[in-house]
């Protein structure tokens, strides 16, 4: 008995070594662009669009897969993606512009700034700042219900048909069209819990208009991306030229969807190149300076070290940067210095975004699909473990 038994085991082990042979690739090849085409494969994602960085410049972007796999068409250079909430970062950044500027403060009661109220309702005379915001602990929720009921994939794609105000006052305050006491809003006092907040951010991105009195992506393009030189780089379907341009987002089966986005845009439906957010991240890693001179300074090196002060989730939440990007995807031990990023993921879209300040290094790679969790993706493990290691962070 004990030996069939043990018989059936064996066969067993078998079976799964094989399983897991089918599903994962276990080659190195020395090559990087072999390595990634290897994983990528294995992976079965549509397409990816890498950048690297190294001593402080783009030293290399390697493309594989298809923005399109219908029409064929091949990721490149030009291939804009939807970034998910790797967007907050460029939201953060115009936040900051407008602290420097002396036009708010980060500790400021956001209703200062607003036409309607926004109070936690259990905690309504604890004021809700612009740092609270930029670190999750405003005690905003996202009500998932809701939140994910209005993305527009539901409604052929395309941008929202709702205002920031016009969603935000609905959502935020009493009589709200979509406002629920104990959905929209955390059981923690403002200022005291991490609580991770999409919403939080639409409204960060609203607060720029109102104190600007430009619209946000009006604002973001005139201070932030043309500065750097970002042409590539749009918040809105409406605003880009060449709608070819736009990688097709695939869910976790193959599956196309159309190009979407939602009300908050401002938290995660920025839409870039690799080529070109490696331009803000290195203005971001060179104290608000990019490659241009003194008309591509984004912020003062005060600002930059401001916004990478550890605010909450035990010293890993800065005002919209992580600490936690690569223990989070359980890469923790494949940089050598202390990193900060952010990463993204929706409906059709992965994004994966780090760097280490010290060494000057980062990575930048955005899919055009969903993350499965299965054997599979241990393939895309192994590929940023790479990436991370091969630009020395």
């Amino acid at each position: 008995m004990w030996k069939i038994i043990g018989l059936l085991l064996g066969a067993v082990v078998l079976t799964l070594g094989v399983f897991v042979f089918v599903q994962v690739d276990f080659t190195s090849p020395k090559d990087l662009d072999r390595f990634v085409e290897a994983k990528m494969n294995k992976s079965g994602m549509t397409g990816v669009s890498i950048a690297l960085i190294e001593d402080n410049k783009l030293e290399r972007v390697i493309n594989y897969g298809e923005a399109d796999a219908e029409k064929d068409k091949p990721v490149t250079d030009e291939t804009m993606f939807q970034i998910a909430s790797v967007s907050k970062t460029v939201t953060a950044t115009a936040v900051m512009q407008l602290a420097e500027q002396g036009r708010i403060g980060l500790d400021d009661d956001i209703n200062k700034y607003l036409p309607f109220h926004v109070a936690h309702p259990k905690f309504p005379d604890t004021p809700i700042t612009f740092r609270m915001l930029l670190a999750h602990t405003s005690g905003i929720d996202n009500n998932w219900d809701v939140y994910e009921s209005l993305y527009t994939l539901h409604e052929g794609g395309g941008d929202s048909p709702l205002s920031l105000e016009t969603f935000l006052s609905g959502f935020l305050v009493p009589g709200g069209k979509w406002y629920d006491e104990e959905k929209n809003y955390t059981k923690d006092r403002p200022g005291t819990t991490f609580a991770y907040s999409n919403i939080g951010y639409g409204l960060l991105g609203y607060l720029v208009e109102e104190v600007s009195g430009m619209p946000f992506p009006a604002y973001t393009q005139q201070y932030i991306f043309e500065p750097l030189g970002m042409t590539s780089t749009k918040w809105l379907h409406a605003d880009v030229t060449d709608r070819s341009r736009l990688a097709i987002p695939y869910t976790a089966k193959n599956k196309p969807i159309v190009p979407h986005s939602f009300p908050t845009y401002p938290d995660g439906a920025l839409k870039t190149t690799t080529t070109d957010f490696a331009k803000f991240y290195l203005a971001i890693m060179n104290g608000g300076r990019g490659g241009r001179g003194d008309h591509g300074s984004i912020l003062t090196p005060s600002s930059i070290a401001e916004m990478f002060k550890p605010q909450a989730d035990e010293g890993n939440q800065a005002l919209g940067w992580s600490y936690d990007v690569l223990n989070s995807i359980y890469l923790g031990g494949a940089a050598q210095g202390k990193t900060l990023g952010h990463n993204g993921s929706d409906p059709g879209v992965l994004a994966i975004t780090a760097f280490n300040p010290d060494a000057k290094s980062g990575v930048i790679v955005f899919f055009n699909q969903e993350l499965d969790l299965n054997l599979r993706a241990l393939n895309l493990h192994a590929m940023i473990k790479r990436l991370v290691e091969e630009v020395g962070m």
